[in-house]
């Protein structure tokens, strides 16, 4: 056979560079399963920096967590505020993209 095509290594890729546990990825429970997952808070100062720090008008927020997991480990999508619990702590999803089979959760936890 020949040698995979860019969108095969793509896909081989997400296992064993970005969600491996022994280089960027740790173990995580996500609605009750254990997946490899890279939780990247810095990403989001860098979002915020790009929003000009837009006014909130549904609450204070105390927590916000920007969570990539394999698509193939998550399932489908979640939708925009359905309610996801990381290692046992309840986060809305505030929004969820998929890029090449890696899904990017943008998690908040909203105090009334």
């Amino acid at each position: 056979m020949g040698a995979p095509t860019f969108k095969e290594q793509i896909a081989a890729d997400i296992s064993t560079t970005f969600l491996n546990c022994l280089e960027f990825a740790d173990t995580h429970t996500v609605n009750g399963k254990e997946m490899a997952a890279v939780v990247d808070d810095n990403e989001l100062l860098e979002r915020d920096k790009a929003k000009i720090m837009a006014a909130q008008t549904e609450g204070t927020y105390k927590a916000r967590r920007l969570v990539y997991v394999a698509k193939a480990d998550f399932g489908p999508r979640p939708a925009q505020g359905v309610v996801l619990t990381l290692d046992g702590k309840a986060y809305k999803v505030k929004t969820c993209t998929e890029e090449a089979g890696v899904l990017a959760i943008e998690l908040e936890a909203v105090r009334s």
